[in-house]
C-alpha cells in the first residue's frame, strides 16, 4: 500500500535517517575525500550519489583481492548531467580531455542522454568536477533521490519552434538542488555561511527515490516516454492550443527478491500548456514527496504510487496540491522510434547520427571513434546531441563539409549507418560488469556476441535486414529498458538470462517473459521457433514485437 505519512512523520530507512543528517547533502564527503584511503563509508556512498557519483570496485578483481585479504580495487563512476543530451564541440574536448586524464579512457554514453566516466580514482573526482563547472557543465543530480537528467527527442532542439529545448532547460534549472553542498565540496567553493532552504518539493530528506522526466514526440518514441516517471509529449490542444500531454507512473526497473515490484507504463493525466508544465511537475512532486514508500526503497517509485492508488486518484492528489483542476489529456498515438541515424537535412545544414556500440567512445584496433570525434570537434566544430539510444548526432554540419566528416569516420575505421546490421542498429546494452555494483551479469561486454548471434538467427531465416529492438542489461533494473524491448535479455544469474519478448517498437507495450535462465551459448536456438514464424508468417512490414504479441507467442 502507499506510504500516507507526511514527511515529518517517523522514518523507518537507514537512506532516510542518513539523508535527513546529512547537512544539505554534505555529510562527511570534505574529510573523506581529504583522506588517503582509496575507498569511501557506505555513508559517504550514499551521499555522492547526490553529487552524481558512484562508489564502485573493479568486480574482475573483487574475488582474487578478498582470497588475498586485500583491499577492493576501488573505482568511481562520475555521471554528467545533460539536459537533452546537447552539447558543444567545446564542451565535447572537455569530455575527452577528462576521459583520458581522470577516467579510463572512455567517454559512456547513457540511455538518459547523460554521460558516466568509470575508472575514476578518488583523488581525481574534484579535478573532473572542477574541468567540468569551468565547461557549464555538472555532476551534480545526475545521480541520487531527486530529479534526474530530462530526456528529449533529438528533434526537438529545433522543431516546435524550440519550445521543448527551452522547457528542457527550464526543468534542469528548476528541479535542481538548492544546497550548495557540490560548490562547497568539488568545486572549491567557499563553506556557506548559513545553511540553504531547500526546495519544498523535496525537503530536508529529498525524493523516496530517483524521479525521470522525457520529452517526446508522438511521431517517434526515441525517448520511451511511456518508461518515465512523467513523460511530456507535444500536442495541439483544439482549445488551447499547442501544449503537452502528460503521462506518469511509468518505471521498468524491479526486483527479483520482490515479488510486488514490476515494469509499468505511464498512463495519461493531463494536457497543459507550456507556462504551466513546471507547476504541474511541482504538484506531482510534492505527491511523491509525501506519499512514497520511504521505508522500502525497492517499491518507493513513482509508479507504486500511482499503481496502488489508481490514476484517478492520484489525479485528485494532484488537483489538490496545484489548487486547479486538471484538463483532459489530449490522446496520443505514438509511432515507432527513430534511432536518428545516417545523413539528415537541418535547414541549411547537415546532421549526422553515429552509431556508438553500447555507448562506450573509445579507441580500439578496430575503431577509433573517440579520437574521430575529438578531430572533427576540433576541425569542424558541430553541435552534439547524445540520443536515447546511445548514440550521438553531429549537428549544424556545413555541407561543404560532408566529405571532411566522412574522410574522418572512415580513416578511424567508424562504421557507416549503410554498413550495420539490423539488429546492431539498435541494440542497447548497460555497462553491468565489472563496475556495477548492482549487475548480476553480462551486458556491455557481450554485447557483440549477442547482437552476432541474433543477427546470424534472422539471416538464416530470411529476416537479415528487417529492424529489430534488442536490449540487454546485467539485472532486472532496466537501464537500458529491455522491458518495452522486441526481445529483452535480462541477466537473471551469473550466467543464465531471462529473455522477454514482444515489446512494441512504439514503446507502448511492456514485453512479456518467454524464456527463464536461457545461456547465452543457447539464445539463437531459444529464440529460433519465433523468428521462423515471423519470417514466414508476419504481415507486410509487420514489426517482430507486434507479430508475436498479435499471434499469441508471447
Amino acid at each position: 500500500m502507499v506510504n500516507t505519512a507526511v514527511e515529518d512523520a517517523p522514518l523507518t530507512s537507514s537512506v532516510e535517517a542518513l539523508k535527513l543528517a546529512s547537512d544539505g547533502l554534505r555529510g562527511d564527503l570534505v574529510a573523506e575525500l581529504d583522506a588517503d584511503s582509496a575507498g569511501v563509508t557506505t555513508e559517504s556512498h550514499q551521499l555522492l550519489k547526490f553529487h552524481g557519483i558512484y562508489s564502485q570496485d573493479d568486480r574482475d578483481q573483487r574475488r582474487v583481492l578478498a582470497a588475498a585479504g586485500r583491499e577492493l580495487a576501488h573505482i568511481f563512476m562520475a555521471r554528467v548531467a545533460i539536459p537533452g543530451g546537447a552539447l558543444t564541440s567545446e564542451q565535447w574536448l572537455v569530455l575527452d580531455r577528462i576521459a583520458g586524464e581522470l577516467a579510463d579512457g572512455s567517454i559512456r554514453l547513457t540511455t538518459r542522454q547523460a554521460v558516466q566516466f568509470h575508472g575514476v580514482a578518488k583523488q581525481g573526482l574534484r579535478p573532473l568536477a572542477r574541468s567540468l563547472h569551468e565547461a557549464t557543465m555538472s555532476t551534480f543530480a545526475a545521480c541520487g533521490d531527486v530529479v534526474r537528467n530530462t530526456v528529449m527527442c533529438p528533434t526537438l532542439w529545433r522543431d516546435d519552434a524550440g519550445d521543448s529545448a527551452r522547457l528542457a532547460r527550464l526543468i534542469a534549472s528548476t528541479f535542481k538542488p538548492r544546497t550548495r553542498a557540490h560548490w562547497e565540496i568539488f568545486v572549491g567553493g567557499e563553506l556557506a555561511a548559513s545553511a540553504e532552504v531547500e526546495h519544498d518539493f523535496y525537503g530536508a530528506s529529498y525524493l523516496p527515490r530517483k524521479f525521470k522526466i522525457a520529452i517526446g514526440r508522438e511521431s517517434e518514441n526515441c525517448v520511451d516516454v511511456l518508461a518515465q516517471d512523467l513523460g511530456l509529449v507535444p500536442v495541439e490542444h483544439p482549445e488551447r492550443g499547442r501544449g503537452y500531454t502528460v503521462f506518469v507512473g511509468g518505471g521498468l526497473g524491479r526486483s527479483y527478491a520482490q515479488e510486488d515490484t514490476f515494469a509499468r507504463l505511464a498512463e495519461p493525466l493531463a494536457f497543459v500548456t507550456g507556462d504551466e508544465v513546471v507547476a504541474l511537475i511541482t504538484a506531482v512532486l510534492s505527491a511523491y514527496r509525501d506519499l512514497g514508500d520511504r521505508t522500502n526503497r525497492r517499491r518507493a517509485r513513482l509508479k507504486y504510487v500511482v499503481a496502488d492508488l489508481g490514476l484517478a486518484a492520484f489525479r485528485d492528489e494532484v488537483e489538490r496540491r496545484l489548487g486547479a483542476r486538471l484538463r483532459a489529456p489530449v490522446p496520443v498515438a505514438l509511432g515507432a522510434a527513430d534511432d536518428h541515424l545516417g545523413w539528415r537535412e537541418n535547414g541549411d545544414t547537415l546532421d549526422l547520427g553515429i552509431r556508438v556500440g553500447a555507448g562506450r567512445v573509445r579507441d580500439t584496433d578496430v575503431s577509433q571513434l573517440r579520437s574521430a570525434l575529438r578531430e572533427i570537434a576540433v576541425t569542424i566544430g558541430p553541435g552534439l546531441i547524445i540520443t536515447a539510444q546511445q548514440d550521438v548526432v553531429l549537428t549544424s554540419i556545413p555541407p561543404a563539409q560532408r566529405d571532411d566528416v566522412e574522410r574522418i569516420l572512415a580513416t578511424h575505421g567508424v562504421l557507416g549507418v549503410d554498413a550495420l546490421g539490423a539488429v546492431q542498429r539498435q541494440a542497447l546494452a548497460c555497462p553491468a560488469l565489472p563496475t556495477c555494483g548492482q549487475a548480476l551479469a553480462e551486458s556491455e561486454r557481450v554485447l557483440d556476441g549477442v547482437v552476432e548471434r541474433v543477427q546470424g538467427l534472422a539471416d538464416s531465416v530470411g529476416a537479415s535486414r528487417r529492424p529489430l529492438q534488442l536490449r540487454m542489461t546485467g539485472c532486472p533494473n532496466g537501464c537500458a529498458r529491455p522491458a518495452v524491448a522486441e526481445i529483452g535479455v535480462v541477466g537473471r544469474t551469473k550466467t543464465s538470462y531471462d529473455v522477454y519478448v514482444g515489446g512494441g517498437p512504439r514503446g507502448d507495450r511492456l514485453a512479456r517473459i518467454y524464456r527463464e535462465k536461457v545461456k547465452l551459448d543457447d539464445l539463437d536456438e531459444t529464440l529460433r521457433p519465433l523468428f521462423e514464424a515471423w519470417a514466414s508468417e508476419a504481415d507486410e512490414g509487420e514489426a517482430f514485437g507486434d507479430f508475436v504479441t498479435r499471434r499469441g507467442l508471447a
